[in-house]
């Protein structure tokens, strides 16, 4: 079974949840305007199921616990296969869980095929784990830290990505009381300036742009930038509908 270790920096949504049926869930995308030079961009559905699967388990929302050992708390969610694992043009979709490890506290996910790929790792898996291309890549146990903006823009560093920032402090899943919004960064903003290539990827997450209001308090704005970016883990971004003749 393949173990690799999928991680994310979410640097300081989705369409369908999964319990024992597919259900349709509140929607935490920002709107965005139709000027196509100032939005090119917006979350392609499997982001949105992502972020939608982060706001419910950072909420506490339909979460289970199947490792009384472990404690982790999970809950599963589908995403679309045509903008999974660079699956163009499948139909249909494909089911994950999302975690988090209370000691480190930073938002996990698995895909995958099989219940023995979940309970590994000590999680629930979906119900029904809807995996049915044999072309789809597993990818287990992807992990997404959250990075305030400001932090991301004061780091020095020549690369800014997972590794490169891993002693930067990040805000924990315990920390946060509601994920309030999820939008790609406008034209002109911070990443699109500074990391252009990144910016118009859609196997990158960078612009991506998560506000997350705080227990103890306050907003955060913040950046996701993922350490397996543009490998085509998941399509991030897609063009702004009102950008297409």
């Amino acid at each position: 079974m393949k173990k690799s270790i999928l991680s994310a920096v979410l640097f300081c949504a989705a369409t369908w949840s999964l319990h024992a049926q597919v259900k349709r869930p509140p929607v935490i995308v920002r709107p965005v305007s139709n000027c196509c030079s100032s939005n090119p961009y917006v979350l392609t559905p499997c982001a949105t199921a992502l972020f939608q699967s982060f706001k419910n388990l950072a909420a506490g929302a339909g979460t289970r616990i199947c490792n009384t050992s472990l404690n982790y708390p999970s809950l599963s969610f589908a995403m679309p296969h045509n903008c999974y694992s660079l699956m163009d043009t499948a139909a249909g979709m494909v089911t994950f869980t999302s975690f988090y490890v209370p000691s480190v506290s930073e938002f996990r996910v698995i895909w995958g095929s099989v219940p023995g790929n979940f309970s590994y790792y000590g999680v629930c898996a979906p119900e029904p784990i809807i995996f049915p291309h044999p072309g789809i890549i597993e990818n287990h146990v992807f992990a997404a830290k959250l990075i305030r903006q400001s932090d991301y823009k004061a780091f020095s560093g020549a690369v800014k990505d997972y590794s490169s920032m891993a002693a930067v402090p990040y805000v924990k899943v315990a920390a946060i009381e509601k994920i309030l919004a999820v939008y790609v960064e406008e034209q002109g903003g911070f990443i699109s300036t500074t990391e252009a290539a990144s910016y118009n990827s859609r196997n990158s997450s960078k612009g991506i742009v998560v506000k997350v209001k705080l227990k103890r308090g306050g907003t955060e704005l913040c950046y996701l930038v993922n350490n397996y970016d543009n490998a085509g883990t998941i399509y991030w971004k897609e063009p702004n509908p009102a950008c297409i003749p």
